[in-house]
This record gives structure tokens, C-alpha cells and sequence, in this order.
């Protein structure tokens, strides 16, 4: 199982956010493992929960040990005393509802004093690790500056992920996936309609690059010039540089095909075998139109 990221490294991240992006995260994070512990105990104890009950309503209806807040002390900080006497830097405030009794524990501490089973502890702990997991993904991809797919700009997304959004925060795996199954149909039409223009778009360019070339004498170069592979390369190297730069994008077959032949075509013109300058020109630049960089 992956580790969350090292401490160090989460604060060194977080610095990177304003205030309102800390504040969010952190109550996002908050919230989730107090959703995990419900529905960890839930299931241990068999008990099923309406989805439109409210978190009281679901507490009131389990009647057993609730997580009712985590205090985080900071960085470097720990403020908060277990009940073991462990000073800590998160204290997990946990109270019996029936029998009105609170304890301010450390992680390693919830199942002595609450005497929850150690398989329930375990899926909590293991559930509060995934959440960490999750909170370590939205920051390294802030750092990476991540933005929000176009073809989600006119979803009525859920409010919550609408709000992360809208904080300049990034969106985990798991909530992008969850907004491709919300919106499947609606976001299968746009890509498949984008596919349509760019192809559209593609073949114009192709067209007029075809004119261009008919309109041109049948060599680009005077019969006296000789073809080498340092000529090719200090020609066209830049542009043969922003096809490989960008050959993860080529996704059509065609694509792919003219792109190995093109990488081809430069390795035999180096071993100094027969080249085929026009068709070489045609089909680097086919490529350039298809990934937009010309």
C-alpha cells in the first residue's frame, strides 16, 4: 500500500496555497475521515444509512462512538496530549453518544480506548491513509498547475467539486472519475464532436498545404544542393523537436504510422541510404497540422 507523503513535504506543498485553499483542503480532508469512521462503523455493525440522512440523524441512529472533530496543531507542533499522556500533533476527539463519555486520542490510541474491534480500527486507519493519499494527489498536482478539463465548463457539476473548483484547487483521480460517470453520455457527445471539428480542421489544413505544394516548383531545393542529414536537422530539427515533444498526444493510427516513418526516414538519411526529401516534408508537416503546432 503506498505511504502518504512525508510531513515535510505536505507542509512544504501546502505553502504553495493561499489561506482559503488551506482552509478548504483541510476541512475537505476533515470531513472525509469523519465519513469514513461512520460508515466503517456502519458496516461493522450492520446497520445501513439512507443516503439523505444528515450526520446527526446517522450518529443518532448508530448511538456508538462518533468522531466528532481532529484537531491539527501545524507543522513541527504537537499541542494536544493523548489520554496515554503522548503529546501529538493530531488529536482525534471521539465521544460515546449513549453513554456521554469523550476521549482525545492519538491514531495508535482509538481502538485501546474505545474498545472497537482491531479489523474496524484497521479499515478506518487504512481509510484515513486513502484520504491522505488523495490530498497528496491535489497538491503535487497544484504544483504541477493543473487546470480543470474544457469539456467540464458547462456541466452542472456537484456543488462540492464546483466549490474546489472554484477555490483554484485541483480535482483527485477519484473526483474526476466520479464526474465521468455522472457525466457520461453528455461528455462522450463533446469529445466525439471535438474529434469531428479537429478532423475538419485537419483536412482544410491539409488541403491547403497540398495547394501550396502543387503551386511550388517539384523540389523544394536546387538540384545542385546535396541532402544530408545534418541540412535536414539544422532545417527542421526544431520542428521534428515539437512532434516528440508532443508524441503522446498522437493517438490516431494514421498518425502513429507517419510519425515512425518519418523517424525512419532520419535515421536512414544519417546511414546515408536513399531519402525522400518531398515526402519527408509532407508528411513532418501533415503531423505538425494534426498536433496544432503549426
Amino acid at each position: 500500500m503506498l505511504s502518504p507523503l512525508v510531513e515535510q513535504e505536505v507542509n512544504r506543498l501546502y505553502q504553495l496555497l493561499n489561506e482559503a485553499q488551506i482552509s478548504f483542503l483541510q476541512d475537505y480532508i476533515k470531513q472525509n475521515k469523519k465519513s469514513k469512521w461512520l460508515e466503517s462503523l456502519a458496516r461493522k455493525k450492520g446497520i445501513v444509512l439512507e443516503k439523505n440522512l444528515s450526520s446527526d440523524e446517522a450518529w443518532d441512529k448508530l448511538n456508538d462512538w462518533e468522531l466528532q472533530e481532529i484537531l491539527d496543531g501545524g507543522y513541527g507542533n504537537r499541542p494536544y496530549r493523548c489520554e496515554c499522556g503522548m503529546a501529538l500533533r493530531f488529536c482525534y476527539i471521539v465521544r460515546h453518544r449513549k453513554e456521554n463519555r469523550t476521549f482525545r486520542l492519538g491514531e495508535t490510541c482509538l481502538g485501546n480506548y474505545t474498545l472497537l474491534s482491531a479489523d474496524l480500527i484497521k479499515d478506518i486507519i487504512n481509510g484515513f491513509h486513502k484520504i491522505d493519499l488523495e490530498r497528496d494527489e491535489i497538491l503535487n498536482k497544484f504544483e504541477l498547475g493543473w487546470t480543470p478539463p474544457l469539456d467540464y465548463a458547462s456541466l452542472p457539476l456537484p456543488e462540492d467539486i464546483q466549490k474546489q473548483i472554484d477555490a483554484g484547487l485541483p480535482l483527485s483521480y477519484r473526483q474526476t472519475n466520479r464526474i465521468e460517470n455522472l457525466f457520461k453520455p453528455e461528455l462522450s457527445r463533446k469529445r466525439k464532436q471535438r474529434e469531428l471539428d479537429h478532423l475538419t480542421q485537419l483536412h482544410v489544413r491539409k488541403a491547403a498545404f497540398t495547394a501550396r505544394q502543387a503551386s511550388q516548383p517539384a523540389s523544394f531545393i536546387p538540384p545542385a544542393e546535396r541532402i544530408t542529414y545534418e541540412l535536414v536537422l539544422s532545417r527542421h530539427g526544431e520542428h521534428l523537436n515539437q512532434i516528440k515533444e508532443n508524441e503522446l498526444r498522437i493517438k490516431n493510427q494514421v498518425m502513429l504510422a507517419k510519425w515512425e516513418n518519418v523517424q525512419q526516414m532520419i535515421l536512414n538519411l544519417q546511414c546515408h541510404e536513399s531519402f525522400d526529401y518531398s515526402g519527408f516534408l509532407a508528411e513532418m508537416f501533415e503531423l505538425l497540422y494534426n498536433l496544432d503546432l503549426y
